[in-house]
Formats: C-alpha cells, structure tokens, sequence
C-alpha cells in the first residue's frame, strides 16, 4: 500500500492514503496490523489480520526459495524443502524467520502448518498474480 512509494513510512502513511479512497477503519487496521512490531503499533486482532501478519515474511521467503528451483515455481515445493530454507540464516537473510515464528503463534499453527497453508495460497493464485505482472511490465 506504501511501502514502494514510502519505505521509510511504511505502515505510517497507509491510513492517511487509504482516508483517501474512504477506507473503513477496519481495513486500515488489517493493512496497518501487518506490521505490528516492527514499523506499526497496530495489533492483530482478528483472524485474518493475524493470518496477514503470519504471512507477510513468509511469502518473500517462499518465493524467494521457488526462484532458486529449476521450475522457478511454488507448485512443486514441499513443505520439507521450505524448511531447510528457513533454517538457512543466510538465504533470504532480510525474512525475518522471528516473525514468522511469532505469527504462527498468535495463529495457534505450528511452523509447518504455516508453511502448508502459505504454499498452497500462493499455489493456487500464481499463475493470476504471474499473468497480472505480465500486464504491468508490456
């Protein structure tokens, strides 16, 4: 929502742009919610908002790892091979693996649910978001 155009703001600025556009404050507190901790006070109250949290580094981490594969895809990927990538510190070292722990515990999941349930979201809608980025970039 902000972050591209006010990284240094990011989470700040949201509700000011999303007043704009005549947001509901329950939208603005999902979107703000995301970043609870580390650049928002706003907390996840509700599931959604809980799950939006869980999976906000989790997603750049999983498709970080689908890149390295030679299907450069997540349609492939097992939970097994998320998690030694999560293990590895050093690979996507900027997905912050501690907030992805603290999400899955405010869900109740344990990782591997987490991971389960994140892949086969992004699964399900890859080829939309890859043919909507296609659009964007001709």
């Amino acid at each position: 929502m902000d972050f591209e155009k006010y990284p240094e703001e990011h989470c700040k600025k949201a509700p000011e742009l999303l007043k704009e556009i005549n947001a509901s404050e329950e939208l603005v507190h999902a979107i703000c919610s995301h970043g609870y901790g580390i650049c928002s006070e706003v907390k996840p109250e509700k599931q959604m908002e809980k799950i939006l949290f869980a999976v906000d580094e989790l997603t750049g981490l999983i498709w970080a790892a689908a890149k390295m594969r030679p299907s450069k895809s997540t349609k492939d990927m097992e939970v097994s091979s998320l998690k030694k990538k999560f293990k590895d510190k050093k690979f996507a070292a900027g997905c912050s693996r501690e907030t992805i722990q603290k999400g899955a515990e405010e869900l109740g999941w344990n990782l591997e649910e987490l991971f389960e349930k994140t892949i086969l979201a992004m699964r399900e809608s890859e080829d939309k978001v890859e043919e909507q980025m296609q659009g964007i970039l001709k």
